[in-house]
């Protein structure tokens, strides 16, 4: 049987192939800058428990706005995952996962006025800050003590400066960015 009589014509096909190989490929390098963080910790220059770059959000924030929201979902769920198997603990996983979510739910937030109000930068840093309220969240349910929150304006403040960073990345990386999306 052919494909077209299947209702599933040729190019539809190749194009879940293409998207398919493009989201590994992003997944693969969210691994990759995972494992950086994880070789070389940004606690030695910040010793802050939970604070961390955050590099990988770089290939999220972009296939969020350049790719799909969903495939974005897709695969920081799965890097979350991963990482954890490879690098983490099942703690490190819950924190990873609520982060994840939250900052996930802020790209969300923050999609209406992309461009028109925020750049990457304003972005990242509110993903960022998204990110460590979903840490603190976590931690309050898996310790049980309202006493984590006192931890949370410090973890805000890391996340600003995180954010910046990245978002300081990725405005950089746009023009070339928005190009290899276009491409296909």
């Amino acid at each position: 049987m052919s494909t077209s009589s299947r209702g599933d014509p040729r190019g539809r096909r190749d194009a879940r192939i293409a998207r398919l190989c493009r989201n590994a490929a992003l997944l693969a390098l969210s691994m990759a800058f995972s494992f950086v963080e994880y070789l070389v910790p940004l606690s030695l220059l910040l010793p802050l428990p939970g604070v961390k770059l955050g590099l990988a959000n770089v290939v999220i924030t972009v296939l969020f706005f350049f790719g799909s929201p969903l495939d974005a979902a897709l695969v920081s769920a799965f890097r979350i995952g991963l990482s954890a198997l490879l690098f983490g603990t099942p703690v490190s996983f819950m924190f990873s996962a609520f982060g994840g979510l939250l900052a996930y739910l802020f790209l969300w937030l923050c999609r209406p006025f992309f461009n028109r109000f925020f750049s990457f930068l304003g972005v990242s840093i509110l993903s960022a800050t998204g990110h460590h309220l979903g840490q603190i969240i976590a931690a309050v349910i898996l310790f049980d003590s309202g006493v984590l929150l006192t931890y949370l304006p410090i973890l805000l403040l890391a996340g600003m400066i995180t954010g910046g960073v990245t978002g300081l990345i990725l405005n950089l990386c746009t023009p070339q960015l928005q190009k290899l999306f276009k491409r296909g």
